[in-house]
């Protein structure tokens, strides 16, 4: 039942999925060639008249757009699938979902893992992107395991480049991806719990208010680990022990969510 689930998950989604996948890739692909452009025409010309200047201006401006294109696209993607949780589950729409003759926890979590899948792929394709588009103003430097390796976090910075880094930065993606959609899912749901009036702005303060004292916690462990003693072995245990903490927060969220859809939502 799960999979079935899943696949008419899938069916709602893959279509405005593949419109945002599709703007993000041209305008990666645009950036790439608006950046080119700036090599270009700042680095093999010069002229006396402005020209040259203006248009480089011209496609460093351009190229930072499609940049913004492309991290607007994944917000958009993660905005899209949290709110059709919502309208699904809590809204009019939610009498029929709950109607179905399935346990609440396969309802949320069919719903859960095709858009954490759908975030995943999105996360690593802006990654790529964005990648490609620095190694050419970073003469190759900022490249694509360097890229990788700085979204793992501590784990990643800490020797930023090796095949570690590189395999902390995949990891913390995914869980990444997971502990944002948990935390969403189970904000949503308490919003619907708890709020008679202005559910959806209860659970935009609920996920900011958590988000916001979990991310505050980890930095100022962080900063003073990094100020205190400079070792990459002790910053790498620490990025390790913030995404297993990480990965148990979605687990719970998750867990939380599904407690709430089964037991605390009354949409009578």
């Amino acid at each position: 039942m799960l999979g079935k689930l899943m696949g008419a998950e899938w069916r709602a989604l893959w279509k405005p999925a593949a419109i945002l996948f599709g703007i993000m890739v041209v305008a990666g692909c645009a950036g790439i060639a608006c950046f080119n452009g700036v090599e270009v025409t700042s680095g093999y010309y010069t002229s006396s008249t402005s020209f040259f200047s203006n248009a480089s201006v011209t496609l460093l401006m351009a190229s930072l757009f499609c940049g913004f294109l492309v991290w607007a696209s994944l917000a958009a993607l993660y905005v899209y699938v949290v709110v059709r949780f919502y309208r699904t589950m809590f809204t009019d729409e939610g009498y029929l979902t709950l109607t179905l003759p399935v346990p609440a926890a396969t309802l949320v979590l069919a719903k859960f893992l095709v858009a954490f899948l759908l975030v995943v792929a999105a996360s690593y394709l802006s990654t790529v992107l964005f990648s490609a588009m620095m190694t050419t103003v970073s003469s190759g430097e900022l490249s694509l395991t360097w890229m990788i390796g700085a979204a793992g976090g501590m784990a990643g910075v800490a020797d930023i480049g090796s095949a570690g880094s590189v395999l902390a930065g995949i990891v913390n993606v995914i869980v990444m991806a997971a502990y944002n959609l948990g935390l969403a899912f189970a904000a949503l749901s308490l919003g619907a719990w708890w709020a008679s009036r202005h559910k959806v702005a209860a659970a935009v303060g609920l996920y900011l208010g958590a988000s916001w004292l979990l991310s505050l916690v980890f930095s100022v462990f962080g900063v003073i680990l990094l100020f205190d003693s400079y070792s990459s072995v002790a910053m790498t245990v620490f990025g390790i022990v913030q995404m297993a903490f990480s990965a148990a927060v979605a687990v719970g969220a998750v867990a939380l969510a599904i407690y709430v859809v089964k037991n605390k939502v009354d949409l009578s």
